[in-house]
């Protein structure tokens, strides 16, 4: 899959070895001869490498057989892809006309009446209405992305629904492996990469995605592997290629991803033309080539694609529920974070210490750090301004599911030589929302929200604990809005809280901590 990098340690004072291996669990801080440290951390990356893949496989593995047996049938927009692949398999078309006049739907749907034992939604539609795309041709076109009904074709053919979750969990451990490799290049050991690619790839938002048949996920995967390869000094000629791979697919996968992998494409040309001129981070301008080639591909060919559906280079505006005015958008902003059933902070206030230690990574990695603020900040500014920026019928967080994989990065920036009691506020931040995932993956009913304002996770949390939390969140999607005063406190209390946090994180302080030093990195992955 991806063997481990040849990594030096940098050197330190005699005086930081022992403290800070005790402190932050890095023990590969400990000096060894050059020659030495070189295979000993190789080994080390992999064997912690290893860790992560098992143990998310395992995870993801047992968590499916609650996720066939809670979420039957196929509901939101996943038997829309589902139906796409039925389409393509059959008629090797993208014509759903036929298939919903057969009401193909009903080959993965349970038998009607219900069997005795159903263990599935206890209500759901029998008719399927389709999600079509306002096209200029005739037929019946799904507006949603063709690149996840590529991914789980032929393994919903071999496999059906089983086959399909595979695939997206497959992503899924991939997307763990770039995080631990992500965490890896700002300096953490292996055993810091392994714990907060875990930490944050399980739980929520990223976590209960896996398994779903939505595009977040593998999007995310997409969005990591690009950013770290375009960043990098100098990538082999097959990481070029799966970077500009990652770049020209992004758009395929959902087209509100289409100007960040723009500006992906971009930077990579830009990098071949700068190198080929004796500038820029490196001189590797025939290997960028491999890289612009299939990101040019990906681009050009979505818009052919649309102009043959469309008949204009990009996806007519009608498929989607629109766009909000300035107003609607702020509202948006903050309630992709402070929302009461959708909210990220709510489901996982880890994310409010990553924001915290954003200056961490900054001094860290500029580089890195500022070409991912310019490729999220715009994706963060569509979802934000987008109407239903929710993601309705799904888990939490779910248009921000592509990009909180970044979190790696900040958090392992200030772990590294964090003290005793700022590592208690990031556990304790984490522990809260591994807590509410638990109480999602034990029925994962409980992670679908109808827009009443209510959280079922603390409902549930509730109903055990005899408190009344549900009832102190703050409810920003319009259906169930709570008064603009009460956002409006909610927005500022956030924003103190981040402030104390940025506090007590306090200035990158690199001269005190191990880290890996850049020049001399030649990584895989």
């Amino acid at each position: 899959m991806h063997r481990g990098s040849e990594l030096d340690t940098a050197r330190v004072g005699s005086s930081v070895v022992e403290s800070q291996a005790a402190r932050c669990g890095a023990e590969d801080a400990v000096a060894e001869p050059e020659e030495v440290a070189e295979p000993i951390e190789r080994q080390r990356a992999g064997r912690w490498l290893l860790v992560v893949v098992l143990v998310a496989a395992v995870a993801w593995a047992l968590i499916a057989f609650r996720y066939l047996e809670r979420l039957a049938p196929l509901t939101g927009d996943e038997p829309y892809y589902v139906m796409t692949v039925i389409s393509l398999l059959e008629d090797f078309d993208l014509d759903e006309a036929n298939q919903y006049a057969e009401r193909a739907w009903l080959r993965f749907y349970p038998p009607r009446p219900l069997p005795a034992d159903w263990r599935g939604w206890p209500a759901f539609p029998w008719e399927l209405p389709p999600h079509p795309a306002q096209a200029a041709r005739p037929g019946l076109y799904s507006k949603h992305g063709l690149g996840l009904t590529v991914l789980i074709a032929l393994p919903w053919a071999v496999a059906g629904r089983v086959g399909a979750m595979a695939t997206v969990g497959a992503c899924g451990i991939l997307l763990l492996v770039q995080l631990f490799w992500l965490a890896r290049e700002v300096g953490a050991s292996p055993r810091l990469a392994a714990l907060l690619a875990l930490g944050l790839g399980l739980v929520m938002p990223i976590g209960p995605y896996a398994l779903l048949l939505f595009p977040e996920v593998p999007a995310a995967l997409c969005f990591v592997y690009a950013v770290r390869r375009a960043s990098e000094r100098a990538n082999r000629w097959w990481q070029w290629l799966l970077a500009g791979g990652a770049i020209g697919f992004l758009p395929w996968l959902h087209q509100r991803f289409l100007i960040s992998a723009a500006l992906l494409g971009a930077v990579i040309l830009g990098r071949a033309v700068a190198a080929r001129a004796g500038r820029g981070w490196g001189a590797d301008w025939p290997g960028a080539l491999w890289g612009v080639l299939p990101a040019l591909v990906g681009g050009l060919g979505i818009l052919g694609f649309d102009l043959w559906l469309y008949g204009k280079p990009y996806q007519n505006p009608a498929d989607h529920a629109g766009f909000a005015g300035p107003l609607g958008t702020l509202n948006g902003a903050f309630g992709l974070l402070l929302d009461a059933q959708w909210g990220l902070l709510i489901a996982a206030p880890v994310f409010l210490v990553a924001l915290a230690t954003l200056h961490w990574w900054a001094a860290r990695q500029p580089q890195r750090f500022w070409l991912t603020v310019g490729v999220v900040a715009p994706y963060l500014g569509l979802v934000a301004a987008y109407r239903v920026w929710w993601g309705e019928w799904g888990p939490p967080a779910r248009y921000l599911v592509p990009v909180a994989g970044f979190a790696v990065a900040p958090l392992a920036c200030w772990l590294v030589t964090a003290r005793p009691w700022q590592w208690l506020i990031a556990g304790l931040a984490w522990s809260w929302g591994a807590l509410l995932s638990v109480v999602g993956y034990l029925d994962p009913q409980r992670f679908y929200h109808h827009p009443d304002g209510v959280n079922k996770l603390y409902r549930t949390l509730d109903s055990w604990l005899g408190t009344q939390l549900a009832e102190r969140l703050v409810p920003f999607q319009p259906y169930a809005a709570a008064p603009a005063e009460e956002r409006l406190r909610a927005a500022l209390l956030t924003v103190i809280a981040l402030l104390a946090l940025v506090a007590l994180a306090g200035p990158p302080a690199w001269q005190r901590v191990c880290i890996l030093t850049d020049e001399k990195a030649q990584r895989v992955g």
